[in-house]
Order: structure tokens, then C-alpha cells, then sequence
């Protein structure tokens, strides 16, 4: 009986060894693919999106260190934008992906968290309200996750095997997160600490020509993006001055100072499975005195404590913290799954396994419930969580939409001069975009007369007696604080029109 039985559970975890990556995979896709054009773009978006533009219709790209972050974004979503057209969906279909593939990545960590543990992180990372919702945004920070983790599950492979490949993997995975925003030195630092208490986390130290490899791959990635494929070497020097801006934005708040706590207070309404589980996982990791799993509690302490100190917050950083938080929350599964270490190691009980997996499924659904909520429902409801932050309204679409409407109907169709005299317009000009003659003044000017002029509602009284009374006026909500009225010109009374 005994043969049959072991050979059983042998069968079964080849089983599940090999399906469990694609299993982690489709859950993550399934919240994150779907629908990606049902939210409005958000105000960072809109900003992000002048520069791909710029890149796909005019094949140039220059890194601007003062206000938009890393390289890497706008050359990956150049590129399906270039093979199928510039719609929302592909716009956001790389974030999607990238955030789909970083629930599988815990699998490659399963050896150091154990089998329950990878499927728990990678499960927990996949229904993550938080994660999900940021997938679903072509912002830059779901890619410096990506990149985060998969610098660490190809730095151990690489550790662990002594092979190459995997370290050159992990370097051009840390020149990507360089690449991709400014905070990745944040990440390193908190990396790093946790590598120092835990002695190195149990791993091997590599070879010195792999060490070689891993530098020379990150620098040649960060590299070849700062300076536009070697077309722009002056944009090397742009990373340093960027550290200088945004170290004195981080310092000032500049309009999004947050009490010490916000990101707690994020974690425990949006992501309770996750930190509930990792405060588990941290104390099993002391108390087995495992070397990794104290990696991740240094890791997971230093990049709270960092992004806790710093006064400028906003809700995307959160998924910094999201990550290690979902790793170290594997460590509490596979403990419990293993029960009390005996003899020096522990094993694997079936009705502690068992119960570890119920409670997985449980949590993970009621994580995956309030993602599905947070991204399909409410997306627009600053009142339904803290990561729904100045998020765009879909009223902005209903404008989009009259504009659209009003254009089929004048025989310049899109060529109708629209004037923009509002400061606040983003991410109008995505929606904007195949229209060919759009001015953006971004304030009121003295002798507006485009058949379609958008203003600010503080401004509307004001534009309106300019115009006359040949046009049409309606209102629509642009983000909280900010609405934006439409006046249309009457087909029917053109006579009307200054």
C-alpha cells in the first residue's frame, strides 16, 4: 500500500508542478485582460501617452528627468500600439500581460518557499485588488513589479544552478526596473537589507564572471533605453538628474502629502489576506530560522518603512510593498500546510495541507471579488478604496462621446476645429487623438469660435458670453474637484457664432 500511495502524491505533484504556473497565469489574465477600455485613462495616462504618440507616429523618444519617469514604458507599449493600432486596449494590453505573468513568477521561488507557498504568493499576487486594478492602468508602476520580481526569481535560479543564463536574466531584468522608474533604487536598498539580515538569505554567492554578467546585462539595458537606442548619449546623464527632482518632490509632498500610515491603512482595507498572511509568514520564518523567508520580512519592513517616511504618497506605490507582502505570505501557507518542524525538518501533513489550501481558495476569492469590484464596477469611485485615486470619471467618456457624435454630423467630420481652454484636459488628448485640429491652449483666450470649445466649469459663464447664444452647453465630470463644460455650436443657427 505504501508504494502505490507514494507513487500517487509523486504523480500529483508532477501534476501540479507543471500546471500550476499556467494555472496562476489564467486567474491573474482573467481579472486583468478583460474590458480594458471600460475605465477611462487616468490624468498620469494621458501625460504618458504624449510621449508614445510621439514615439510611434514620429520614431522619437527623449527621457524627461522633471516629470515622467523611466524609458522602458513607452518603448514596450509602442509596440502593439505599431502592430494594431493605437485603441485603449492596446494601449493597456502590455501592463496586462506583465502584471498576468508576475503571479506566475513566485513558482520559480517554490524550492525556497516551498511548493504551497509559491502557489499562495502566486495566487494571492493574482486576485490582488490592488495589483489587478494597477495592470489595468499603462502606468509605470506594475512594470517595475514585473521587473522586481523577476530580477529576484532569476537572481536565486541563477544562484542556485550556477548557470548563466539566469543571471543574466536578473541583470537585464535590474537595468529594466532603472529604466522604468526612479524608485527602483528604493527597491534595491530595501532588497538589499533584507539580504543583509538574513546572511545572504541562504543562497550561494555566484561566481565572479556571473557577477560580471549580471552588471554588464543591467547596464547595457539601461543603457541602450536612457539613450534612445545610442541615438541621444546626452540622455544618460538625465537618471542622475532625475534622482535630484524627485528626492526634493519626495521630500515637499508637492500636493500629495500623506500621513505616515496611508499605506497600513491601504493594505489592511484593500489587501487583508495579504498582510494578514504575511504577518504569519514573518513570524514562521523566525521561528523555523528560515534564511529566506527572513530575506523577505527585511524586504518587506525596509520598503514599508521607506515609503512610509517619505511625505509624497500616492496609492500605486502600494504595490511595492503588495509584492514582498504576497511572498512572505507563501511562507505562512507552507507552513501551515508543513506543521511544526521535527528532527529539524518539517513535513508536509496532508490535513494541514488541506486546511492551508481551504483557507488559500477562501481568502483568495474574497480578494478576487473585491478586484473584480475595484476594476469593473466601481472603477471611478474614489469612495469604494484609497487606490482609486483622481481617477478620471467615466462621464469624460459621455463627453468623448458627444464629440464623436457632433463630428459624424459636420461635414469636416474629423477635422472640425475643437479649442481646449482648460488647464485640465488629460487624458482627453488620448480620445482626441484622430482629430486632426485640436488646439490646446490650456486657459480662456480672448476670441474663441471653434465649433467645439471645451472650458473649465469656472470658466464656463465667462466663455459662454463670448460665444453667443449659438451654442449648446452640457457638463461632465472630468475627476474629483474638476468638471468640464461642452459647448457644441447649433447646426441649426450658425448665424450665432462670433
Amino acid at each position: 500500500m505504501t508504494g502505490p500511495r507514494h507513487a500517487d502524491a509523486g504523480s500529483a505533484g508532477l501534476i501540479l508542478d507543471r500546471a500550476g504556473p499556467w494555472m496562476l497565469l489564467v486567474v491573474a489574465a482573467v481579472l486583468r485582460l478583460p474590458r480594458l477600455a471600460i475605465r477611462p485613462l487616468h490624468h498620469d495616462e494621458g501625460s504618458n501617452v504624449i510621449f508614445l504618440l510621439r514615439l510611434v507616429r514620429e520614431g522619437s523618444y527623449h527621457y524627461d528627468p522633471t516629470n515622467y519617469h523611466g524609458p522602458l514604458l513607452y518603448f514596450l507599449s509602442a509596440v502593439p500600439i505599431a502592430l494594431f493600432g493605437a485603441t485603449t486596449v492596446m494601449l493597456r494590453v502590455v501592463p496586462a500581460l506583465l502584471g498576468s505573468l508576475t503571479a506566475a513568477l513566485p513558482w520559480l521561488l517554490r524550492r525556497e518557499i516551498g511548493g504551497v507557498g509559491a502557489l499562495a504568493s502566486g495566487l494571492l499576487i493574482a486576485t490582488s485588488p490592488s495589483l489587478v486594478y494597477y495592470s489595468r492602468d499603462n502606468i509605470h508602476e506594475i512594470y517595475l513589479v514585473f521587473l522586481t520580481l523577476l530580477l529576484i526569481a532569476a537572481l536565486v535560479r541563477g544562484m542556485r544552478s550556477e548557470r548563466s543564463a539566469w543571471l543574466l536574466v536578473a541583470g537585464a531584468a535590474a537595468g529594466g526596473a532603472l529604466a522604468t522608474k526612479e524608485t527602483a533604487c528604493l527597491t534595491f536598498l530595501a532588497i538589499g537589507a533584507g539580504l543583509f539580515i538574513s546572511r545572504g538569505g541562504g543562497l550561494p554567492w555566484p561566481r565572479r564572471a556571473a557577477v560580471a554578467g549580471f552588471a554588464i546585462a543591467a547596464c547595457a539595458v539601461a543603457v541602450v533605453l536612457y539613450s534612445d537606442l545610442f541615438t541621444d548619449i546626452s540622455g544618460l546623464m538625465r537618471p542622475f538628474q532625475a534622482l535630484r527632482v524627485w528626492g526634493e518632490r519626495g521630500l515637499h509632498a508637492d500636493g500629495h502629502g500623506k500621513p505616515w500610515w496611508y499605506f497600513l491603512g491601504i493594505l489592511g482595507r484593500d489587501e487583508p489576506a495579504i498582510l494578514g498572511s504575511a504577518v504569519v509568514g514573518c513570524a514562521a520564518a523566525v521561528w523555523r530560522r528560515c534564511r529566506f523567508g527572513l530575506l523577505l520580512v527585511g524586504w518587506s519592513v525596509a520598503i514599508l518603512l521607506v515609503y512610509s517616511c517619505i511625505p509624497y504618497k500616492t496609492p500605486w506605490l502600494v504595490l511595492n510593498m503588495v509584492l514582498p507582502l504576497a511572498l512572505l505570505s507563501g511562507v505562512a501557507f507552507e507552513a501551515g500546510a508543513r506543521g511544526a518542524p521535527s528532527s529539524g525538518e518539517a513535513r508536509l501533513l496532508r490535513p494541514g495541507r488541506w486546511a492551508a489550501m481551504l483557507l488559500l481558495g477562501s481568502v483568495a476569492l474574497l480578494s478576487a471579488r473585491r478586484a473584480f469590484i475595484l476594476s469593473f464596477v466601481r472603477y471611478d469611485d474614489d469612495r469604494a478604496s484609497a487606490i482609486i485615486y483622481v481617477q478620471t470619471r467615466r462621464d469624460a467618456l459621455r463627453l468623448v462621446a458627444r464629440v464623436e457624435a457632433y463630428a459624424r454630423q459636420d461635414s469636416r467630420g474629423r477635422a472640425v476645429p475643437i479649442d481646449i481652454l482648460s488647464p485640465d484636459y488629460l487624458p482627453l488628448n488620448w480620445y482626441l487623438r484622430d482629430f486632426s485640429e485640436v488646439s490646446y491652449f490650456g486657459t480662456v483666450i480672448e476670441h474663441p469660435q471653434a465649433p467645439v470649445v471645451i472650458v473649465r466649469s469656472d470658466d464656463a459663464d465667462r466663455v459662454a458670453g463670448m460665444l453667443g447664444s449659438g451654442y449648446l452647453r452640457q457638463s461632465y465630470a472630468l475627476r474629483p474637484g474638476v468638471d468640464l463644460v461642452l459647448f457644441l455650436l447649433n447646426p441649426e443657427a450658425p448665424q450665432a457664432a462670433p
